[in-house]
Formats: structure tokens, C-alpha cells, sequence
């Protein structure tokens, strides 16, 4: 056995293995997608990370029964698979659940709109490695040259993002600093085997003898990067199972003879001064066609309820909003009335949704918000309204100002958002 074979069959053991523990772990998940909006974008980000670490050990194994020399068919094959790795972490990308907001991450709002985008420009790739193949036997040297740059580009763009990405959701699962800096040098090690190892390649006669160092060192390092991959979704997983436990430990038992709620009329939100308690109303037909009118009252100013406010403000104001974490704060709206209520609502329809920007369905006028200035006055729904202040700005200032770019958004943000939300 040669070392690029013990190689190749290690890369196989180490990728194959880990990508059918993600895939039990997507198995064991998959089903609450059904029953839980906390899952869903999870499982759907993972069943990428599946595929793209299986795509390695395709690779791998690809290899090991065609362990030719470096010519152009073998080199187009070679990068047409490793192109699927890529464009699968590319995918995922819109999937892990980050909160903060860039220039970088706002690609991922519009989800659908990022996956056409990526697959369009991952055709463009593929299609080139075609022709490549057709017309290579005039230009070999220069058409392998170009395979091998344009592959690692597109690796190291992939490796960085996807790694900038990991590290934000990392951070936001409260991983302290050490392990971030780790992260951080594991990813770029990594990045810097997909220079090497080409360039091993192209220039025999100066990197050739280097090239089992730097085989050994790729398999070292995407090892740890896989394994960091591993603990990322084991513990993204648990931290969603604990927040749901706590969640359903201090909330009333569900009514499991409840009611679906048919059509919504119309929304009243306020504080009720005399029994000091904020409470939520809705006027409703149900499923028999009988119109009623529920409230929901706690004498806690709970975060569900705040959204209840920021989307009632928002559809008053013709803004829609947009964040990575409306995802949860739609499913804990809707929660925060069916737990407590004989008539169940549901998000489809309560909301609507225009690639990735929420309102409610419900007509403005049909939405009531008593006692507005003594909720405002309340810190935590100033708070929520100023992380989504941007949202309702218009759409001819965040051109102007240039608001997609982060700094520029938070400089718009403290400069304008208290003359804003006491004008609301």
C-alpha cells in the first residue's frame, strides 16, 4: 500500500463516518421540523453538511480506484466532485442560525433568492470544467492550470465564509475564546493545504517532496475541522432541547381539544391598569365559522409579547420586517397564545412572508394597541424595536445611506432611532 492510498482510504474512514453521524443526528431531528419552527432551518442547513462531507468521501473513494497521474480527464472528474463539496457548504450557509447582522450575512436573508444564486453560479463552474475537457488537448498545460485555480479559489471563498459564519453561531452559543481561536486557526490551516497541495502540483520540481507533509496535514486538520462540525450540531441541538424544556416547564399544559382558529379579525394588544396585567386579544372565527374574541393577560412583559408589538407596529407603519432570529420569535408569538388558549392559531396564518420579509396578514386597522406610550416607555420593547429599527426605514434611505453596510446601518441607528421611536 502507498502513502497516497493510505491516505485516500483514511480521508474515506474519517469523512464517510462522520457524515453518517450527522445524518443520524438529522434523522433524529427530522421529524420535530414537523412540530417546531426552532428545528426546521436547522435540519434543512444540516442535510447539506451531510452531503457535502460525504461528497469528500466520494472523492476519497473515487481516488483510491483511479490513482492515475495528473492528467486533464482525471483532474476534471477530480474537480467536479470536489465543485459539489463546495457548492453544498456554499448552501448551508443560509441555514446556521446567527442573530448579528453584516453586509456579509444579509446575503442570506432572501434564502431562496442565495440558493438560486449559488447553484446558477455552480452551473457556470461545471460548465467550464466541460468545455475544458473538450478543447484541453490543445492547451493541456494552461487548461489544468486554470482547473486548479479556479477550484481553490472557490475552496478557500467557501472555507473562509463558511467558517466566518460558524464562528459567529459558535460565539452566539456562548463558546468562550480559546476555542474560537482555535476555530479560527484550524480554518485557516486548512485554507492554506488547498494552496499548498495544488501548488505541489503544478510546480513538481520545488513543492514535490513536500507533497506527503502536506497530504498529512490536510488530513490532520479537516479531521479537526469535521469534528468541530460535529460538536457544533450536538451541541446547537441540545442547547434547542434545553430552551424548549425550560419553555414548556413553566408554561401552562397545552389544550390538546383546542380549537383551529379559521380567520383572524382583528388584534388588540395592551396594559390593563387596573389588574396590572399586559394582555393580548384576538377576535377570531373558528372552525365552525362562529366568530370569538380570546384574550390572553400576564403580569410579565414576556418577550413573545413584544413582538406582538413590534409586528402590530410594523404592519400600522407599512414596514416589514426582517432578521435571523424571526424564525424563533414567530414560533414563540404564536406559542405564547396557543399554550394558554382554547383556539389554536397558527403562523401561516398570522403571517406573510415575501422572500425572507415577515408582516401579518391581518389588516392595519384591524389592529388595536392600547396604552401605546406606557409600553414604549417599557426598556426591553425599545430595545427590540431598535434592533429592528432598520426595517422601517425606507427603502430610498437605506440606498441613499447605504445601510446594508453594518457600520453605516448602527451609525444610522444611534444617530436617528430615539427622533423615531418617539414619533411612533
Amino acid at each position: 500500500m502507498t502513502f497516497k492510498q493510505f491516505y485516500l482510504i483514511s480521508l474515506f474512514g474519517i469523512t464517510c463516518l462522520a457524515a453518517t453521524y450527522l445524518l443520524l443526528l438529522w434523522i433524529t431531528h427530522s421529524k420535530k421540523s414537523k412540530l417546531n419552527i426552532l428545528y426546521k432551518e436547522v435540519n434543512q442547513g444540516l442535510i447539506f453538511i451531510v452531503f457535502a462531507v460525504y461528497s469528500w468521501s466520494i472523492v476519497s473513494l473515487y481516488k483510491v480506484f483511479d490513482l492515475q497521474e495528473f492528467t486533464l480527464s482525471y483532474l476534471i472528474n477530480d474537480r467536479i466532485l470536489s465543485s459539489m463539496n463546495n457548492l453544498f457548504f456554499f448552501l448551508s450557509l443560509a441555514y446556521i442560525p446567527i442573530q448579528k447582522k453584516n453586509f456579509f450575512t444579509s446575503f442570506f436573508i432572501k434564502k431562496d433568492k442565495w440558493l438560486l444564486n449559488v447553484f446558477l453560479i455552480f452551473s457556470v463552474v461545471i460548465t467550464f470544467f466541460t468545455i475544458t475537457d473538450k478543447i484541453g488537448s490543445h492547451i493541456n498545460l494552461l487548461a489544468r492550470t486554470l482547473i486548479i485555480s479556479l477550484d481553490s479559489i472557490f475552496s478557500i471563498s467557501c472555507l473562509l465564509a463558511f467558517g466566518y459564519v460558524l464562528y459567529l453561531s459558535f460565539t452566539e452559543l456562548g463558546f468562550n475564546k480559546i476555542l474560537l481561536t482555535y476555530l479560527k486557526i484550524i480554518i485557516g490551516l486548512l485554507a492554506i493545504t488547498q494552496i499548498a497541495l495544488p501548488l505541489s502540483k503544478m510546480i513538481p520540481g520545488v513543492l514535490n517532496e513536500y507533497y506527503p507533509v502536506l497530504l498529512a496535514c490536510f488530513i490532520v486538520f479537516i479531521s479537526q475541522f469535521i469534528l468541530l462540525l460535529v460538536c457544533y450540531y450536538s451541541v446547537l441541538y441540545y442547547s434547542y432541547a434545553n430552551n424548549l424544556k425550560v419553555d414548556t416547564n413553566t408554561s401552562k399544559t397545552p389544550n390538546i381539544n383546542a380549537q383551529e382558529i379559521s380567520e383572524l379579525l382583528g388584534i388588540e394588544i395592551g396594559y390593563n391598569r387596573s389588574s396590572k396585567q399586559f394582555y393580548l386579544s384576538l377576535s377570531f372565527k373558528d372552525q365552525f365559522n362562529k366568530q370569538q374574541k380570546e384574550s390572553n393577560e400576564n403580569p410579565k412583559l414576556l418577550q413573545p409579547l413584544m413582538y406582538w408589538v413590534l409586528f402590530s407596529a410594523a404592519k400600522k407603519n407599512n414596514a416589514m420586517l426582517y432578521h435571523q432570529d424571526l424564525a424563533i420569535a414567530k414560533f414563540r408569538m404564536v406559542d405564547y397564545w396557543n399554550k394558554d388558549s382554547n383556539n389554536k392559531l397558527s403562523q401561516e396564518l398570522l403571517f406573510f412572508n415575501e422572500s425572507g420579509n415577515f408582516e401579518f396578514k391581518i389588516n392595519a386597522q384591524d389592529i388595536s394597541i392600547h396604552d401605546f406610550d406606557f409600553l414604549k416607555s417599557k426598556s426591553p420593547i425599545k430595545e427590540t424595536f431598535k434592533k429592528h429599527f432598520i426595517c422601517f426605514v425606507s427603502n430610498e434611505i437605506k440606498n441613499a445611506s447605504q445601510l446594508n453596510n453594518k457600520k453605516n446601518a448602527d451609525k444610522y441607528t444611534a444617530e436617528c432611532f430615539d427622533e423615531f421611536y418617539i414619533n411612533l
